[in-house]
């Protein structure tokens, strides 16, 4: 078991956001709009490039519909605003909202089936490859939305880090339970959720992806409840 990747992949997160809400400070608003365009052009590329694989049309209805259900009666998406605002109201900030940007960074670094492979590989063969791979696409991605949205984005490092290293603990029962199936099809829901996120972040819609953060995490219900029935 290996937490090297983990760290790593937080601590680029979090220098990341850190640079780029320096480096805001000197963009003008109409420079800043126009990268956060980019930034949602390039986030729906990645969100595409991974629905690219494909999936049972039915089962990625019912793990959307059902994540959905469960988030919006839990109502994660209102949970990570407080935070967020919590921590804004702590740490006053004139570089723009804390929440806002905690919120947009912490579920782009999260969601996706990176981190879940990351810490099998980590938690299994104690290696990190996919770790590394990962916290360049994070640390990318997380400067320029910072560079946009404030010092909010570097707190992403701290959900990251707990969520992957509580991944790589427990990849030996994860490991059992996601087949490559299952993981291809968590990849893809996790895709969808990352498109969402860049439609936000283009200002064309306003959704509560937070509230879908379970979906990804439904076909492993689906493949457990299979094996107790065929069992």
């Amino acid at each position: 078991m290996n937490f090297t990747g983990v760290f790593i992949n937080a601590f680029c997160v979090a220098v990341a956001g850190i640079m780029g809400a320096f480096f805001r400070k000197g963009l003008p608003e109409k420079m800043k709009r126009t990268l956060m365009l980019a930034l949602g052009l390039c986030v729906l590329y990645v969100g595409i490039t991974g629905i690219v694989k494909g999936m049972d049309s039915v089962m990625l209805v019912l793990s959307v519909a059902i994540g959905v259900i469960i988030g919006e009666a839990i109502d994660f998406d209102a949970a990570f605003n407080k935070l967020g605002m919590y921590v804004e109201r702590k740490l006053p900030s004139e570089s723009g909202s804390v929440a806002d940007g905690f919120v947009s960074a912490t579920l782009f670094v999260c969601v996706g089936a990176m981190a879940i492979v990351g810490g099998i590989e980590s938690g299994t063969k104690g290696t990190y490859s996919t770790f590394l791979a990962k916290s360049c696409i994070d640390a990318l991605v997380v400067f320029i939305m910072a560079a946009t949205k404030g010092f909010g984005c570097s707190l992403a490092a701290i959900p990251v880090l707990i969520y992957e290293a509580l991944i790589t603990l427990f990849s030996g029962t994860i490991a059992q339970i996601a087949t490559e199936e299952v993981i291809n099809q968590m990849s893809v829901i996790g895709s969808l959720l990352i498109v969402g996120i860049s439609l936000n972040l283009m200002e064309i819609t306003k959704i509560k992806i937070g509230n879908f953060i379970l979906a990804p995490f439904v076909p492993v219900v689906f493949y457990i409840a299979g094996l107790i029935f065929n069992s």
